[in-house]
């Protein structure tokens, strides 16, 4: 997983990634980004700086492997509160987009962004929430959660066009055979009053196994209408066959919640390149 800076660091896993960024003052005041360059299958954590402006499904190119910059920023307060009695709730500023989250996930700055990297492909979303970090001893979520976005306005076709790509960067590994995939069909449903579909897929894992390498993994994406004719996409991505695996219940509960995170017109920052957004 990486964070939400404009050039994100190169990392070969088909585990998820983050990227590391050092700050030297709090949100709010000036802070300085050093992007560690990566090694296959390292991941790392950080604080999280905008934007994530990375074109369709935010799948970006590969970028350089280090780079340093200055910035300020001062991260806005959703003003919509959780929808489920107990949990919390992570939104990204880019897209005016917030969904709920249970207590025990971590919840990092809104402009976190978490994905994959497989080669030259990249797959990344903000609004960025995981599931038991350090469960494998260092830096490996068994779950991660944002949202993304589509410049397809069908989100039947929104969801199915995400779900192929975010698997095929997922099942990619450096170090094995790539994990087999298996799309669920379109599920039509209505979240938040709001036309949606969903897609599941299902990656098998080829052996040996470990905490890092589980049986399965599962991909859930679900497509909302955004402006501008394009869609509004959520991913859930969730390790199976583990201990404490994140159950299809918790995560249509997460993913029914999406909807508009009700944030002021200055604080919403949109940037005409970010695709998939409740912005202006």
């Amino acid at each position: 997983m990486y964070q939400d800076a404009a050039t994100p660091p190169p990392v070969r896993s088909n585990r998820p990634w983050l990227l590391a960024l050092l700050a030297v003052a709090v949100l709010g005041l000036v802070a300085v980004l050093v992007v560690a360059a990566l090694q296959p299958g390292r991941t790392v954590s950080g604080i999280a700086l905008p934007a994530d402006q990375y074109g369709p499904q935010d799948t970006a190119t590969k970028p350089p492997s280090t780079t340093t910059t200055t910035t300020t920023t001062t991260a806005p307060k959703s003003v919509t509160p959780a929808l489920t009695p107990g949990w919390q709730t992570a939104y990204s500023i880019t897209r005016n987009a917030t969904y709920d989250v249970p207590p025990d996930w971590t919840v990092p700055t809104p402009t976190t962004i978490v994905g994959f990297e497989s080669g030259s492909k990249q797959v990344v979303m903000s609004g960025a929430a995981t599931y038991q970090e350090k469960a494998c001893g260092k830096y490996h979520p068994h779950a991660i959660s944002g949202v993304t976005g589509s410049t397809l306005a069908d989100v039947s076709a929104a969801a199915k066009a995400t779900a192929d790509n975010w698997s095929k960067v997922a099942a990619a590994d450096d170090d094995r055979p790539d994990a087999q995939i298996s799309l669920s069909p379109v599920e039509t449903l209505t979240v938040q009053g709001k036309p949606a579909a969903h897609v599941t897929a299902t990656l098998t894992n080829p052996a040996p196994y470990d905490c890092e390498h589980p049986t399965t993994s599962v991909l859930h994406v679900l497509a909302v209408p955004g402006n501008n004719g394009q869609s509004v996409v959520m991913v859930i991505q969730a390790d199976q066959g583990i201990a404490g695996a994140l159950t299809d219940t918790t995560i249509r509960g997460m993913l029914t919640t999406l909807r508009p995170a009700g944030l002021k017109a200055t604080d919403c920052k949109q940037d005409r390149d970010v695709v998939g957004t409740w912005c202006g």
